[in-house]
């Protein structure tokens, strides 16, 4: 339905209003009505090359074919003004079927013939031939530019080039947080690629351009709500395989506070609804949502999937892999995952030497220090791969012991699926089975609770338990079956990482792109201060991390 749907507003809704401009340039008119058939019989009115055609139907290039093709049908009916091209890319079933009736006149085809003036006029510069120059200027019947049109046009395409390119072709990413430190550091800016996987059409199609999910300075929603579009993909080049960096929409930034609240001030829009109500029991999660609500703290903010905030973690597991942490191990399938060389876990050193190796350690490792009561040093905290530990263990004097922080088993309150019948941990997890597109799920009062997101706010069901028995679309069943695939993100430095093991399952539809490699590197996000620069050794570096 959705390809029916794209297939009408891109291949035959701006064509449809052009049937009294066919009949102008002694076409049929009905062939204005006529899915790719129109745009054939349009390259033979505007005189484009027949190859226009073939780019149109290779998805994203067809948005500029397209555009470049209501231009020109502009051109050869004598319409050159700026807001006349803005207008017939914007709603050309409309714009085109109140010209037509206004008994237009076929002037030339535009495309051919502006080409051979501009190779005229490139001739006869070079030839310097002042006399042909004002012959093509004369007979020239494109109208002169100012200055300020000029600009507005460069400006505008510009603009539009790189929305283009931003939304379907590659994007830059920094990372603002330690969660995939070592393998990608706070300060680092990514090009991603959004073809590898697939370039995701827009589900929100209206937007202002450049920006993600909010106004700069003034706050609030930067794209319009309606229309909206189902998800779909152009043909991808790789499917999302296990150990990728992935860069994917917040699943739980679906619902977030924003708006005024009632004392006029502006609430901050990346407040998480879900972070203030999962860590505690579920029997105070629907008072504490009522006292959010009734104390003016702002309205909730329902963002759709293109529009959530854009994370990045490692995909450490495919639909179908069943995952477990053991004592902080990550295991896939049974056997312990891949070992990735940029994985750091959290480490407590202890010992007299520690105060002292204070300013050495620093400048070696990542360290955080923790003081007792009169200001000395009891221990330090440091993240890093465990064949780091190892070496420090042998290198180090003064440390009576470097231990790894795991905690006890468990349930720890913000855990997915916030329920203490799954008493899981970011150190012991699972086991848990990865959702497969049309693989079903056996479902029992025991397990919902893990799959409840998944069938309401992912799948769009209506999810309900009554005497005992689950019920999907008021339909009594002990199965489901899921409509995509799902994943499991985890950050590499697996201590500090708000990942899966908080907010569960990421849907396909949520995938963005694929981190290609580092192309700038700031020390501590900045190139100002005493600790501010470039990392010059990190530049052009892979994003793998592997």
């Amino acid at each position: 339905m959705n390809f029916i749907f794209y297939i009408l507003c891109f291949y035959w809704l701006p064509f449809v209003g052009m049937y009294k401009f066919f009949e102008k340039a002694d076409q049929p008119a009905w062939a204005s009505l006529v899915p790719f058939y129109n745009a054939f019989v349009l390259t033979k009115i505007i005189g484009s090359p027949k190859w226009w055609l073939v780019l149109m139907l290779v998805p994203l290039f067809h948005f500029f074919i397209i555009a470049g093709m209501l231009i020109e049908m502009n051109k050869s009916f004598g319409r050159y003004a700026f807001i006349d091209n803005f207008i017939a890319i914007v709603v050309p079933f409309i714009y085109f079927g109140y010209l037509g009736t206004k008994e237009p006149t076929y002037l030339r085809q535009s495309w051919k013939v502006g080409r051979q003036l501009k190779k005229q006029f490139s001739i006869a510069q070079k030839n310097k031939d002042k006399a042909a120059l004002r012959k093509i200027e004369k007979e020239n019947p494109f109208p002169k530019k100012s200055v300020i049109r000029e600009w507005s046009e460069s400006i505008i395409f510009a603009v539009f080039a790189a929305h283009f390119i931003r939304m379907f072709l590659i994007e830059a990413y920094t990372i603002p947080t330690p969660s995939m430190e070592g393998s990608l550091l706070v300060g680092d800016f990514l090009f991603v690629s959004k073809i590898h996987y697939g370039s995701r059409m827009p589900m929100t199609p209206f937007a202002f351009p450049l920006i993600h999910n909010m106004l700069p300075f003034t706050g609030g929603e930067s794209y319009f709500k309606y229309p909206k579009w189902g998800y779909q993909r152009a043909p991808k080049i790789q499917n999302v395989e296990r150990y990728d960096p992935v860069v994917f929409n917040y699943p739980e930034d679906d619902t977030s506070f924003g708006g005024l609240n009632e004392a006029g001030q502006m609430v901050d829009y990346s407040v998480q609804y879900h972070n203030l109500l999962k860590v505690l029991p579920p029997a105070q999660r629907e008072i504490k949502r009522k006292q959010l609500l009734m104390n003016g703290a702002g309205k909730l903010v329902f963002r759709p999937v293109d529009k959530r905030t854009h994370y990045i973690k490692r995909c450490v597991g495919i639909p179908g892999d069943v995952l477990e942490v053991k004592s902080g191990i990550l295991y896939v399938n049974g056997e312990p995952a891949e070992d990735i060389k940029g994985i750091q876990y959290q480490y407590n050193l202890y010992g007299p030497g520690v105060n002292t190796l204070k300013d050495d350690l620093e400048n070696d490792y990542k360290f955080t220090w923790l003081r007792g009561r009169y200001g000395e040093i009891i221990k330090s905290i440091a993240f890093m791969h465990p064949d780091v530990a190892q070496k420090m263990v042998n290198e180090l004097q003064g440390v009576d012991k470097i231990e790894r922080e795991l905690r006890p088993v468990g349930y720890d309150p913000g855990t997915y699926p916030y329920n203490e019948s799954h008493p899981w941990n970011i150190d012991h997890y699972g086991p848990i089975t990865l959702p497969a597109k049309g693989v079903k799920i056996d479902l029992s009062l025991q397990n919902l609770v893990l799959y409840t997101r998944l069938i309401t706010a992912y799948e769009g069901n209506k999810l309900e338990v009554k005497s005992g028995k689950i019920y999907i679309n008021d339909t009594e069943t002990q199965s489901y079956t899921p409509k995509m695939d799902y994943y499991w993100m985890m950050g590499d430095n697996r201590n500090n990482s708000a990942d899966s093991r908080s907010w569960g399952f990421v849907p396909e539809d949520h995938i963005v792109g694929k981190p290609l490699f580092v192309w700038l590197s700031l020390k501590n996000g900045s190139l100002r201060g005493p600790n501010g620069g470039i990392r010059w050794e990190r530049l052009f570096m892979g994003a793998s991390g592997k």
